[in-house]
């Protein structure tokens, strides 16, 4: 039988040859080839012949080989195709050598494997590269424990940085050997994120190899693949794989579980954080806590309990039944070394962060309240309550000696110890510093709303490491009694102040008995004052007697303080801090307990303040678009009213200007020619005739410069005056009209949201440029008697002719008088006037810009406004549209907020019977 490894490695010419031959191959075989030649029988010399090839070959002698192989013709023949491929190859022939190992057909098995790899190296070394990846997928899938063959394409992989290949070749090498070295490689892939392209299905049948084989590596690889999912598309599909992977198998309890543990928490807390819709998780989530509860034990399964508890209770008969089940068998037992402070602070920032991305704003005294309530330096807050007339104010004043305010509180107040006086106050939009008393008072009366602390030094307080909550009269408003209800659960216990003269009437009984219902845990104890109005010691005790029987039933373990503000405190001092120290016990291990049940209070009413934000909202910008139409309207036709105004003014003043200026020149042009006709006057009869039109032209042109200097320009200057007067009147109008609508608006807008001021300045600008204009106006002399009008023509050449003559004096004195006496003059009045109304009649082409100017930055103050309002309601209708089109994106999210804050309150009434109230 034929050696496969020799014909690999060409030593198959071993087999002719022994050990006791000491020749050499060459001629063993030349003899051997000569003796089958003339053997009688019949004779194949093709073994022969292949056995001479591959001792020509390690010869280099590779064209003889090529001739020893080309002539096998018995089963050797595939084989020497490829031998005669690894010749042409050794010779450069690449081309030949790939084609002649492609011409090999063959069933064995290991030839096609050789072939496949001799063909990969060659491939390679031509950067034919898809060819490479061909062949080594087929030599991988032919016979991948050929030796080398999946190193080899593994390494080809790596160099092209192919993870789809790598990471397939890895899970169909762990499914075929489930080799823990293909495992360790497959996790590694997975650890530098190779296969998060691949869908979480791909990996089941490898987790199942794998947890069959080892437990630890199936945890490992779970570890590596749900790091590699996170924040990839598909990490819920991956969650519902690895939910139905666990679900499905049988676990026992073992240490390696507990490295999935903290990957369960962290994912809860990812999904929950509001980042996913409830749509995308709901289902996810009740399989994710039974596969996390199914691995955990009493150390670890609180978390898990807690959450398979809250999220029945927020999405019942969601919840898988057994994890319910197994929930409430040992959420009870089950070890509590839970950070429950910190906890309950992250969801409150998580919440807060989320209010912000949502630009919500969470109430400031809420995250007021969070944060005093972390101050270590306070470990105990007691809320102090009364009726109206009870005391409670001087109490405080006694305590602190000074009196801070007089009356009831209508406040909430809260006294701190400190060095030095310092007050702030709280609202729900943020704090500020109140420098004195006086200011307190001015703010509590203005905002009473308002929170306020007051920080001074109070010796009782700072040995009872306490702050004191004084709070408006319990017998105000029911909505002031809501808050005092409210504020119970954010103290660590109640110090009831009651009248010695009317001790607990019925309705302080009764608002007890209610306080008592809403917050069963919180200790309330009493203090009766006023004892100094009460007749004796013994009445004193008699009236706590009955005080004590009367709450027995509410508070059987109350205990009652007799007590006198007006008596020295220092004489009591004594008293109120046994009073406190037993009755208001500090246990140092609870601190942090009763902290976080505040933190989750106030969480729980963040979110109640957030759904009702939500509804503000809503119903805000619906008002808020009804509102901004309607004043749109009302500004809309404001706006038309201005802009007819505007048109209006241009019309009556320029038309005002226009008559004016028209009159003066209609009364010039009737002026001119009647003293121009009076002219006449100048001849006589003993004139010089040869010169009189040049002397009457001049007489005339000094009659109409006087007429125009002394007459026209001042009635002019003076009708204008009368004009810039009149305009600023009827502008004047405009403004008073403007102001008054400025005023409505701003009545309806609650703000100084338009000012409407015209633009004044033009009249200044009037008054100068008519100055400027009426002085810039002078007669120039006109060419009256020295034109070429056939009449002065004849005139003129008979004076100079006749002039000369006396006896022809009288006859030219007729002539010029009756010529001047019976001229029209209307061309000369008409270009005297042209002339003179020509810088009026370009004063009157810049009136239309002017006056346009004067109402042009209200139009555009209320054209913005207009712009504005109709911006708001597009925002408006879209943030609306917003809202209703995708509620789940706002309430999703607090729902979840809502399971988380269950979830802690189960888990804190677990660690101590903390009870929750709603």
């Amino acid at each position: 039988m034929i050696n496969e490894k020799q014909l690999i490695h060409k030593t198959f010419y071993e087999s002719f040859l022994s050990n006791d031959d000491r020749r050499i191959p060459v001629e063993i075989l030349g003899e051997a080839y000569f003796q089958e030649q003339n053997s009688e029988e019949s004779y194949d010399l093709s073994y022969i012949r292949f056995a001479q090839g591959e001792i020509y070959f390690q010869y280099h002698d590779y064209e003889t080989a090529i001739f020893k192989w080309e002539n096998i013709k018995n089963e050797l023949e595939q084989w020497a195709k490829m031998n005669i491929g690894d010749a042409y190859y050794k010779l450069g022939l690449l081309s030949g050598a790939e084609d002649m190992y492609n011409s090999i057909e063959t069933d064995v098995s290991t030839l096609n494997s050789e072939v496949a790899l001799k063909l990969f190296s060659l491939y390679k070394e031509r950067k034919k590269i898809e060819n490479a990846y061909e062949i080594i997928q087929h030599a991988v899938s032919l016979n991948p424990d050929y030796p080398e063959v999946t190193k080899l394409a593994r390494e080809f992989y790596e160099e092209n940085q192919d993870d789809q290949q790598l990471v397939m070749l890895a899970v169909s090498e762990s499914l075929r050997t489930g080799s823990s070295e293909w495992f360790s490689i497959l996790i590694a892939y997975v650890k530098a994120g190779q296969s998060k392209d691949f869908s979480p299905e791909y990996f089941i049948d490898t987790l199942l190899i794998m947890f069959e084989k080892s437990k630890i590596i199936f945890v490992d690889m779970i570890k590596a693949l749900w790091q590699s999912y996170r924040e990839q598309e598909n990490y819920i599909s991956w969650l519902n794989v690895l939910n139905e992977l666990l679900l499905s198998i049988e676990t026992e309890e073992d240490y390696y579980w507990d490295q999935l543990i903290p990957l369960f928490e962290e994912t809860f807390i990812e999904l929950t954080e509001g980042t996913y819709l409830l749509e995308n998780i709901k289902s996810v989530i009740p399989r994710l806590v039974a596969s996390w509860l199914k691995l955990s034990t009493k150390t670890n399964a609180l978390f898990p309990s807690a959450i398979a508890l809250a999220w029945n209770e927020i999405f019942p008969s969601t919840m898988i039944q057994d994890a319910i089940s197994k929930a409430e068998t040992i959420i009870f037992d089950a070890d509590n070394n839970r950070k429950s402070l910190s906890e309950a602070l992250q969801l409150f920032n998580n919440i807060n962060s989320w209010a912000r991305s949502h630009t919500l704003d969470i109430d400031y005294k809420l995250r007021w309240w969070t944060e005093e309530f972390i101050d270590r330096s306070v470990k105990q807050h007691l809320l102090l309550l009364g009726n109206h007339g009870c005391g409670k104010t001087t109490f405080i004043h006694s305590l602190l000696g000074d009196k801070i305010y007089t009356g009831s509180t209508p406040s909430f107040v809260v006294f701190r110890d400190h060095e030095e006086l310092n007050i702030i106050q709280i609202t729900e939009h943020g704090d500020q510093e109140l420098p004195n008393n006086t200011e307190l008072l001015y703010q509590m009366e203005k905002n009473p709303a308002a929170l306020y602390q007051v920080k001074r030094p109070c010796i009782t307080l700072h040995e009872q490491q306490c702050a004191l909550i004084d709070t408006p009269p319990i017998n105000s408003s029911a909505q002031v009694r809501d808050e005092l209800f409210e504020s119970v659960l954010l103290s660590d216990g109640v110090i009831f102040v009651i009248d010695g003269t009317a001790p607990l009437p019925d309705r302080e009984y009764d608002l007890l008995f209610q306080m008592k219902n809403f917050a069963p845990d919180i200790k309330v104890n009493f203090i009766l004052n006023k004892v100094d109005l009460v007749a004796s010691d013994a009445d004193t005790e008699q009236i706590i007697g009955e005080i004590k029987f009367k709450v027995h039933s509410i508070y059987p373990n109350a205990e009652i303080l007799p007590y006198s503000s007006l008596y020295p405190f220092s004489q009591q001092i004594s008293k109120l801090n046994r009073f406190l120290d037993t009755h208001f016990p500090l246990d140092i291990q609870q601190v942090e307990e009763k902290r976080t049940a505040k933190i989750l209070t106030v969480i729980r009413k963040v979110i109640a303040h957030l759904l009702q934000k939500r509804v503000d909202m809503e119903k805000g910008f619906a008002h808020s678009i009804q509102w901004n139409e309607d004043i749109l309207g009302r500004l809309k036709g404001f706006n038309n009213i201005l802009t007819d105004m505007q048109h209006e003014k241009v019309k009556s003043l320029i038309t005002a200007y226009r008559s004016l200026i028209t009159n003066v020149k209609v009364e010039l042009q009737e002026a001119l020619p009647s003293l121009l006709k009076e002219s006449a006057e100048f001849i006589k009869e003993d004139s010089d005739f040869k010169q009189i039109h040049v002397e009457l032209n001049d007489h005339m042109n000094k009659k109409i410069k006087d007429y125009v200097e002394e007459k026209l320009l001042p009635t002019i200057s003076h009708q204008l005056e009368t004009w810039v007067l009149a305009s600023h009147d009827e502008l004047h109008e405009s403004q008073t009209y403007l102001v008054e609508m400025s005023e409505t608006f701003n009545d309806i807008y609650q703000e100084e949201k338009l000012l409407l001021k015209c633009d004044f300045s033009i009249l200044y600008d009037w008054r100068r440029d008519i100055d400027r204009m009426m002085a810039r106006i002078f007669y120039e002399n006109e060419n009256i008697m020295l034109k070429n009008k056939p009449a002065q023509i004849l005139l003129k050449g008979v004076g100079k002719i006749f002039g000369a003559m006396n006896q022809n004096n009288t006859v030219l004195y007729n002539q010029y008088k009756k010529y001047v006496e019976n001229e029209s003059y209307e061309e000369v009045a008409k270009t005297i006037s042209n002339k003179l109304f020509l810088p009026l009649e370009l004063f009157e082409k810049g009136l239309k810009q002017d006056i346009t100017t004067f109402f042009t930055s209200s139009i555009q103050e209320v054209e913005n406004i207009i712009n504005e309002t109709r911006d708001n309601i597009e925002n408006g209708k879209n943030e609306l549209d917003r809202m209703k089109q995708s509620p789940e994106v706002f309430y999703d999210p607090l729902k979840l907020f809502e399971v988380n804050l269950l979830q802690q309150e189960f888990m804190l009434q677990a660690k101590r019977g903390y009870s929750r109230s709603f």
